[in-house]
């Protein structure tokens, strides 16, 4: 099993974060600072699945992660 932390990251006007659920999921959500932006969420397979994935639905390419929260283990 690895140790992974979840991760989050501040992009601009919205506020970037995984958090593992279950059986190998991992959600994201981007959340906004302000209330007319639109907020996104969705799962992936993986962390970095849901770190890219959380950066693209605001347009971003990358954002600068960092961990948050106990390390946790996830199957390989």
């Amino acid at each position: 099993m690895a140790k992974v932390f979840a991760q989050h990251a501040q992009a601009g006007k919205y506020h970037l974060e995984t958090r593992y659920v279950e059986a190998g999921r991992w959600e994201w959500f981007a959340k906004a600072s302000e209330r007319k932006l639109p907020e996104f969420s969705g799962d992936a397979e993986t962390l970095e699945g849901a770190m890219q994935s959380a950066c693209h639905s605001i347009g971003l390419g990358f954002a600068d992660w960092m961990p948050i929260g106990p390390a946790i283990e996830v199957p390989e």
